[in-house]
């Protein structure tokens, strides 16, 4: 399961349902809870989020939630990764950005 199939990022007016669908496809219960934990996981390894112990087990917690929250979750932090407009961001230390 990768954060880069087709799962739009909103920003969302209604509950979202294309990351349901395309998680509970040949799935159900359990088994969909962890494939949006490991979709939403994806999405901050791809936005360079690095993650703890603790940051995992609330990934698993909003993921139990319900597909839904995962996605709107998910399409924040990639709304977010977004370049700012009229700057680029560059990680200079850790903790801290300079947006040129």
């Amino acid at each position: 399961m990768s954060s880069r199939q087709p799962v739009s990022s909103g920003p969302f007016e209604v509950e979202p349902f294309d990351l349901g669908r395309l998680l509970a496809a040949g799935a159900t219960g359990d088994e969909v809870v962890r494939r949006s934990e490991r979709w939403l996981v994806g999405v901050l390894d791809d936005a360079r989020v690095e993650l703890g112990a603790a940051d995992r087990e609330v990934a698993a917690l909003v993921a139990g939630e319900g597909w839904s929250v995962a996605q709107v979750v998910g399409g924040w932090v990639r709304r977010a990764g977004g370049a700012p407009p009229g700057g680029v961001r560059e990680l200079v230390a850790p903790g801290v950005t300079r947006v040129r």
